[in-house]
């Protein structure tokens, strides 16, 4: 047997123990790159469908707030509905002065069944008329989907014919309504004329915490609910059902004609009165400082109502960059109004700085309220 020689010895030689020090680290950092590159990937992706979430909830707040808004009213003339004496019934967290907590509003508004989308007359009513008969089925029984005492028809409560006159239910007997007082003569209606029940909605902001767990498990949301005898929400039992995760803040401003006796004799002319005599519609014109209760301020004069809502994710981006400049979020807090969140008693601002934030302002026309 031949012997290999000393060349052919180191040709064939292995990888020493540097080499594989080598191949290992520059393997752990690729594998570190990598999964730095998914992680940041992961997170992005969640904080962009957080953000995409965070959007969603605050155009579906702004939209059913407008809608009742527009809606407010319905012809509403005369009697209570509900805990609503007027038409609208602004609440604002501080009449006195700088708020330190988000305003609430209760509304008068028309009631559909979802079921059955239109309650109508049977037959016609009038000229003057104390009963109206509704198609078969209309009123009851109220354990039934899609009846007017399943949406909450009972003795005393208030109706709309067709938005143009309401009425009080005196009494109830199948699918005839007695009316007390009576409509007046000449008001009549034909048949298949719309007929809808008038109740008190409130909306309020729930804050965190959340104690009587009103938004059951995600606070701070927005609530919406009828209020039968009072106008709050957080409460233990609330009446009210959250409707909207996320929701921080509700800011409510009024523009109102007729409600200053300084602009045009306090004469309602169609015009929103200006407040500050600058000649010109501004932001000053709309008030939020007010109980709307002593004359000319009040309920019946506004006319338009500016809503501002504040509307974060429901949870951290989790080391994304929160709270500060460039990363999409607002290091400091969000002023609308006349709130700033750092009067509120549970502000923190390691806390307030961890969350992503929509601000959304729209002006509605409050276009039943003098009817």
């Amino acid at each position: 047997m031949k012997r290999r020689s000393v060349t052919q010895w180191s040709d064939e030689r292995g990888v020493n123990l540097i080499e594989i020090m080598i191949a290992v680290a520059v393997t752990l950092v690729v594998v570190t790159a990598g999964f730095t590159v998914l992680a940041t990937t992961n997170k992005s992706m969640r904080a962009n469908g957080q953000v995409a979430d965070t959007q969603q909830n605050v155009r579906v707040a702004m939209e059913m707030i407008s809608r009742d808004v527009k809606l407010a009213g319905y012809g509403m003339v005369g009697s209570a509905v509900g805990a609503c004496n007027t038409a609208i019934v602004p609440a604002d967290n501080n009449p006195a002065g700088p708020d330190a907590g988000p305003d609430s509003v209760s509304l008068v508004v028309p009631t559909t069944s979802s079921v059955a989308p239109l309650w109508t007359l049977a037959a016609a009513a009038g000229p003057g008329f104390n009963q109206i008969t509704l198609q078969a089925g209309a009123v009851g029984p109220a354990a039934t989907a899609g009846t007017m005492q399943s949406a909450g028809l009972a003795v005393n409560s208030v109706i709309s014919l067709a938005g143009a006159t309401t009425a009080t239910v005196s009494a109830i007997g199948g699918n005839t309504l007695t009316l007390n007082p009576p409509v007046a003569a000449p008001a009549s209606f034909p048949a298949g004329t719309p007929v809808y029940l008038l109740q008190c909605i409130t909306y309020q902001v729930i804050p965190s915490p959340d104690p009587n767990q009103v938004c059951q498990g995600n606070s701070p949301c927005l609530t919406r609910g009828v209020a039968a005898a009072a106008l709050n929400c957080n409460v233990a039992g609330s009446p009210c059902a959250p409707i909207t995760a996320g929701i921080e803040d509700l800011q409510l401003a009024y523009g109102c004609d007729g409600c200053n006796a300084a602009v045009n004799g306090g004469i309602a002319d169609g015009i929103i009165d200006d407040q500050n005599a600058s000649n010109s519609f501004d932001q000053a014109d709309f008030l939020t400082n007010t109980t709307w209760a002593t004359s000319p301020l009040t309920p019946s004069t506004i006319m338009l109502v500016q809503v501002n809502i504040v509307a974060r994710q429901t949870s951290a981006d989790e080391g994304l960059g929160e709270g500060t400049p460039g990363s999409m979020v607002l290091s400091g807090p969000v002023v609308i109004s006349d709130h700033n969140p750092v009067n509120d008693a549970t502000y923190d601002a390691a806390t307030y700085g961890q969350f992503r934030r929509r601000l959304l302002i729209r002006t509605v026309d409050a276009r039943n309220l003098r009817l």
